[in-house]
């Protein structure tokens, strides 16, 4: 049989550089190549390799139900941490909504605070028993010269210039520093004159708190500043007044009541009410 040439060499070209090579050494006296064994360590190493991997998948069949056990547990206990996460968070939204009902109703509450401090602030204004300040006008009159008693301020006459300062507008007016209020009054013991009890001494300065732009005219123009300026004129008392900027009045003088009676008791004591209580 006839074999192509390109398959002739491609066969026994490796054949021929390998006997080639051989007998290149056997002429030079080297030993010829024999088949090579396998070294004592490569056993030794394949087979501490298998007593491992044996040792391995004896351990991981002896560690599967403590694996699985160990599963199981952790599995549980997300599960019950999962049930104690929607606990709380359920928890949290009630407290959450209970927090902003309790903000409603402070801020409701605040609004009402403020708004009864601010009535007591005009009560307190209103009935003197406050220390106010404020621009306004200050009035000193004094005696004329040598005027003999029945020439002499009284304390009616003091009281006319008090209303016809409130009738003008004054917001607070107070006396030598004595507040009036409605509790107070403007009284005469022999020729001193009293304010809230006490005595008061020429030259009196009365102070009243209100709009000095418009204060003094508007007492001008009313019944009883206009009163008020006929005795000046006609007793000839020391009369001059000035717009202050900031004048402070103290608080009148607490005065204790002696008798109160609520609004909606029973006149007559009834069960509805207990009527006046000493």
């Amino acid at each position: 049989m006839t074999t192509p040439l390109l398959t002739l060499i491609t066969a026994r070209s490796m054949d021929e550089d390998y006997a080639h090579v051989a007998q290149k050494r056997a002429a030079a006296g080297g030993p010829a190549s024999q088949p090579s064994r396998p070294h004592w360590s490569s056993v030794l190493a394949v087979a501490a390799l298998g007593v491992m991997a044996a040792v391995v998948a004896a351990q991981t069949d002896r560690q599967a139900p403590v694996d699985e056990l160990s599963r199981a547990a952790l599995v549980e206990q997300i599960e019950s941490r999962g049930d104690e996460l929607r606990s709380l968070q359920s928890q949290v939204g009630e407290l959450t909504r209970s927090n902003a009902d309790l903000a409603s109703r402070s801020t409701t509450t605040q609004s009402q605070l403020d708004d009864i401090e601010s009535r007591v602030q005009r009560a307190e204004l209103l009935s003197g028993f406050s220390v106010v300040r404020g621009p306004g006008v200050r009035i000193t009159v004094d005696n004329s010269p040598g005027a003999d008693v029945n020439s002499e301020i009284r304390d009616e006459d003091l009281a006319i210039l008090v209303d016809g300062l409130f009738e003008a507008g004054a917001e607070a007016v107070a006396i030598n520093d004595q507040r009036i209020n409605v509790l107070g009054g403007i009284r005469n013991t022999n020729r001193a004159v009293h304010v809230n009890g006490r005595p008061v001494n020429a030259p009196y300065v009365v102070s009243a708190i209100g709009d000095p732009r418009t204060l003094q005219a508007r007492l001008l123009e009313s019944s009883q500043g206009q009163e008020w300026f006929a005795l000046v004129n006609g007793l000839e008392f020391v009369y001059s007044s000035e717009n202050v900027d900031d004048i402070r009045l103290p608080a009148a003088p607490e005065r204790v009541l002696r008798d109160v009676i609520e609004l909606n008791a029973d006149p007559d004591g009834g069960p509805d009410g207990e009527g006046s209580a000493p």
